[in-house]
């Protein structure tokens, strides 16, 4: 018998399979006289943890483009401070 556990990457608790959702995060860097690179970050999120972010993780009875464009909307307004929680560091 095979036990799997499935941790998040930010509240550090022990959670059900259906309770993490991944989330895959890339940027590109470019400058002038460097090659480009793309930098990938990975790491699973519970549900609790994304709607204390403010994402919406169930579909409401409201009209599924608004939940896609508010769910955008504030991953865009939170994603530094969400990256940041996360581990990613940055550098000027």
């Amino acid at each position: 018998m095979i036990t799997t556990t499935y941790i998040c990457d930010k509240c550090k608790q022990s959670k059900s399979k259906e309770e993490i959702y991944p989330i895959e995060a890339y940027y590109t860097i470019s400058r002038p006289n460097y090659t480009q690179q793309r930098v990938t970050a990975k790491k699973d999120i519970c549900k609790q943890c994304l709607e204390s972010l403010g994402l919406l993780t169930e579909q409401p009875t409201l009209d599924t483009d608004n939940i896609i464009d508010r769910n955008r909307q504030k991953l865009e307004d939170k994603l530094i401070d969400i990256l940041t929680d996360l581990g990613v560091l940055f550098e000027h």
